[in-house]
């Protein structure tokens, strides 16, 4: 996940366990799993969450979730935390690649298994992640847009790039778009900004539409920039079509919008994500450990699937208001 919409002011209510705590406060016999969040203010990774409950009641063990709000100092206190409470496992999705570093060695030398998420560490220390191909998310909706183009635009437009630079993830994001796109001639990139939350990606591309108002097409990166262009949109009324990327009950309620501008949303699947890391989670803690990279599927939206919009929305109604 990258940064997403919807801040919400809950972060302490994920907190199945009280982290932090001196001793054990489980059942005794069950195995405890630590999961720290990069930061549970987001829809994606309140997904994650979701995922990681149902597979950790499915299997019975104890989740112990914690939040690093983004911030590196909070993600060291957790994995500290959750070393001195003796978790049997933890799985995490890091603050950044190499400043997590530390914390993630320390898991380690006081021999508990580490499964990481969503994002990595340059290092070895990392041997098991569960996440996406982010090239392939971006390449996915690439090809969407010059098929989309072809069938209703003659093979020609003109498209703006809300991106996010600061992440690894999303710049593999942007180039296997980019990649798909230069292979349709008709298909120019007039304009690119930065686009991580919704109030920079409605700015930027409101100064895009001034510089450019042929603009006819816009992809977005992430989320957080998807809302953002539905916002440029209303306030400039340019006559725009959206592609964005990471599905959420707003961006799943939009495509339902004839008049939101969205037309595809390519999107990782959080929900399968968090199921998947502590089902590896666990076997780690007993022992049957199983590292390597685990790639979870994408899946395209688009606004002429109903039912399938219909599906998301039911299946992730409970968390909205969260």
């Amino acid at each position: 996940m990258l940064t997403i919409s919807k801040p919400f002011a809950v972060a302490c209510a994920c907190v199945v366990g009280l982290i932090g705590l001196a001793g054990s406060v489980h059942a005794a016999d069950k195995l405890v799993i630590g999961a720290v969040q990069m930061d549970s203010q987001y829809e994606w990774y309140r997904t994650v969450e979701m995922g990681a409950k149902e597979k950790a009641k499915e299997l019975d063990v104890e989740l112990v979730l914690a939040n690093s709000a983004g911030k590196i100092d909070k993600e060291d206190e957790n994995v500290s935390n959750l070393i001195g409470r003796g978790v049997n496992a933890i799985v995490i999705s890091v603050v950044d690649s190499k400043a997590s570093i530390p914390a993630m060695q320390r898991a380690h030398e006081a021999g508990i298994p580490v499964t990481n998420y969503d994002s990595f560490v340059d290092s070895d220390v990392m041997d098991t992640f569960v996440g996406v191909d982010n090239t392939e998310l971006g390449a996915m909706m690439g090809r969407y847009v010059v098929d989309y183009v072809n069938k209703n635009m003659d093979g020609k437009a003109k498209i703006a790039l809300l991106t996010v630079v600061r992440y690894a993830q999303s710049v593999k994001r942007r180039d296997g778009f980019v990649a798909e796109i230069k292979k349709a001639p008709g298909i120019e990139i007039v304009a690119e900004q930065e686009g991580v939350v919704p109030e920079q990606a409605s700015s930027n591309l409101e100064t895009m539409l001034q510089a450019h108002p042929d603009i006819q097409l816009v992809w977005t990166a992430n989320e957080g920039g998807t809302v953002g262009a539905q916002v440029a949109k209303n306030s400039t009324g340019a006559d725009i079509k959206i592609f964005g990327t990471d599905m959420s009950l707003q961006t799943a309620a939009s495509l339902r919008d004839p008049n939101s501008g969205i037309v595809a949303v390519a999107t990782q699947d959080p929900y399968s994500i968090g199921v998947k890391s502590v089902e590896l989670a666990v076997e780690a803690a007993k022992g049957n450990a199983k590292p390597g990279d685990y790639t979870i599927p994408l899946v395209l939206y688009t606004q002429d699937e109903g039912d399938k919009i219909s599906g998301y929305l039911e299946k992730y109604k409970s968390l909205a208001g969260n």
